[in-house]
C-alpha cells in the first residue's frame, strides 16, 4: 500500500507537531534542554519492518508500548538501541548518580520518556484528524523487533529520530503499527483534512 506524496506530507507534519510536543513536555520534566529532531518517516509492511532492524548491530531493543483504540487501533511503541537508552537514562538521571535500585529507575525512566513521546504523536494525529482515541498504560520490553510488533498484518509508520540533549545524541524510533482497516480510516481522515 502506497501513499500519495500528499498523504505523506501530511503525516509528517502530524508526527512534527507531535515530536514538537513531546519535546516541550520532556523540557519540562527534566529541567533541562531535549530536542527531538525532525523525524524521517517511512511507511513500511511488518516484513520489510523486519528486515530494515536485521541489518542493525543489535537484535535486542528496549520499548515502550502504548495500545491505542478508537476509530484507529494499533500499537505505538518508542524504541531504542541498549546504548541510547542507557545513554538518555544516564543523562537524565545525572552521570555516576545511579542509587541502588537502578533497573526499576532504568525502567521507570525509560517508560515516562516514551509515555510523553507518544502521546505527544499519538494526541496530535487524533486531535488534528479529530478522531478521539483511548490509550492502554505504558508497558517496557527488552525483546527483538518481531516480539516488539507482535503478528501484526497491517502497515506500520516508521519515524526515526534523535534526541539531543547536553552535547548527546541518541537514536530513537517511533513506531506506529495500523491494522489494515485502520490505515484505510486513516488514510482516509487525512484525506478529509486535505481537502478541508
Amino acid at each position: 500500500m502506497s501513499l500519495s506524496s500528499l498523504q505523506l506530507d501530511i503525516m509528517q507534519e502530524l508526527i512534527n507537531i507531535g515530536v514538537g510536543r513531546a519535546a516541550g513536555m520532556l523540557n519540562q520534566m527534566v529541567n533541562t534542554h531535549i530536542q527531538l529532531q525532525v523525524p524521517v518517516l517511512r511507511v513500511l509492511t511488518p516484513v520489510q519492518l523486519a528486515a530494515l532492524y536485521a541489518t542493525r548491530p543489535n537484535s535486542v531493543f528496549s520499548a515502550v508500548q502504548l495500545s491505542f483504540t478508537g476509530e484507529f487501533a494499533g500499537l505505538s511503541a518508542l524504541i531504542f538501541p541498549p546504548t541510547s537508552a542507557d545513554k538518555l537514562v544516564s543523562v537524565i538521571l545525572g552521570n555516576g548518580n545511579m542509587p541502588a535500585d537502578a533497573a526499576a529507575m532504568r525502567t521507570g525512566t525509560l517508560q515516562e520518556v516514551g509515555n510523553i513521546v507518544l502521546n505527544g504523536v499519538m494526541g496530535s494525529i487524533a486531535n488534528i484528524l479529530r478522531e478521539p482515541l483511548r490509550y492502554s498504560p505504558p508497558d517496557y520490553l527488552e525483546a527483538d523487533i518481531g516480539s516488539i510488533i507482535g503478528q501484526s498484518q497491517g502497515m506500520v509508520l516508521v519515524a526515526s529520530t534523535q534526541f539531543s540533549m547536553k552535547d548527546h545524541l541518541i537514536d530513537g524510533e517511533v513506531l506506529i503499527i495500523f491494522s489494515l482497516s485502520s490505515f484505510d480510516s486513516l488514510l482516509g481522515a487525512i484525506d478529509a483534512l486535505a481537502a478541508g
